[in-house]
């Protein structure tokens, strides 16, 4: 977290990250960041794929997301994503 505080779900454990906070999360854990306040906040992620991907190879969305890229977590229910501009 580089500014404000922000919170992040890996796999059903919800975490709050302190502002200058890191977090390392292993690649075969679920991980999903939001922000559940009225403050901005400002992360810094580093990531990388568990391998090289061939040209025509698809990478594993369920590795990615739990069901679906717009799934929020438990703190964001009734919340819609993306939001309606």
């Amino acid at each position: 977290m580089v500014e404000g505080v922000g919170r992040m779900r890996i796999n059903d454990q919800t975490i709050t990250v302190p502002k200058h906070g890191g977090v390392l999360v292993g690649p075969e854990l679920l991980r999903q960041v939001f922000n559940d306040t009225d403050t901005e906040v400002l992360w810094l992620i580093i990531g990388a794929p568990e391998k090289e991907l061939e040209p025509d190879e698809q990478p594993d969305q369920k590795l990615l997301y739990p069901k679906e890229p717009t799934q929020l977590p438990p703190e964001l229910l009734g919340c819609v994503w993306p939001p309606k501009s």
